[in-house]
């Protein structure tokens, strides 16, 4: 093929290397992208499941069957074991012990904007109390 740069003419050669294609690996503005190896070089099977600080992870992605997804559910069970949260008591009554600060300090500000006068300062904290008593019930 005959081609000219700037007008300079120059020919195309084609590869001297046989070229195999392997499996698709992505989208370039809309075409598939393969990675290209040279034929004497052995194309090697990627490993399926590696791990990186212990999440398992795949670069060649299986078709989604129930065979597969035993398999990857298995695995992930395996290296990510995930801890099953209880609350204690201890949490309860913390949580228990927030809500009634934050009631009391309602109740101080609310004793101050009364003592001040204060009728919109008034109005906002009775409708924070408002929202307090919905959003604990």
């Amino acid at each position: 093929m005959k081609l000219s740069y700037r007008g300079v003419p120059y020919a195309t050669e084609s590869l001297k290397l046989e070229i195999n294609e392997g499996e698709i690996v992505g989208k370039y503005r809309g075409q598939n992208w393969r990675y290209h190896y040279p034929r004497h070089i052995p194309q090697l099977k990627p490993k399926i499941y590696m791990q990186y600080r212990g999440v398992a992870y795949s670069t060649c992605p299986l078709p989604k069957t129930a065979i597969t997804q035993l398999l990857v559910q298995e695995i992930t069970e395996k290296t990510c074991p995930l801890p099953i949260i209880k609350r204690c008591k201890e949490q309860e009554n913390s949580a228990q012990i927030h809500w009634d600060n934050i009631r009391r300090n309602l109740e101080r500000r609310l004793e101050v904007a009364k003592a001040k006068g204060d009728e919109h300062l008034i109005q906002m904290l009775e409708q924070e109390s408002k929202q307090l008593s919905l959003n604990f019930n």
